[in-house]
């Protein structure tokens, strides 16, 4: 979670229900995220790997990946946005 543009790909998947491959890719390039298609297929493929997030590839044509936040991925934003909400109260 500690590499550049992991929570905030979680955090934009999180924000809609089921979003498409492509749709992730536009926003990350566009908020300077990620650099590359490369990196951004990394990011992902670690997020699934972690299970925090969920990869369903349909079956028709065209052939379309979507992503979806898994219990365990909620789980974590909600621990980290808590972290992150106690640490600027105190500061």
């Amino acid at each position: 979670m500690s590499k550049k543009g992991f929570y905030k790909i979680l955090l934009y998947v999180e924000s809609h229900e089921n979003i498409h491959y492509n749709e992730i890719l536009k926003d990350a390039m566009k908020n300077n995220i990620v650099g590359s298609r490369a990196s951004i297929t990394i990011i992902l493929n670690n997020l699934t790997d972690l299970g925090l997030l969920r990869r369903i590839v349909s079956q028709n044509r065209p052939i379309r990946t979507t992503y979806k936040v898994t219990n365990k991925g909620k789980i974590i934003i909600k621990n980290m946005k808590e972290l992150q909400n106690n640490l600027f109260k105190e500061l």
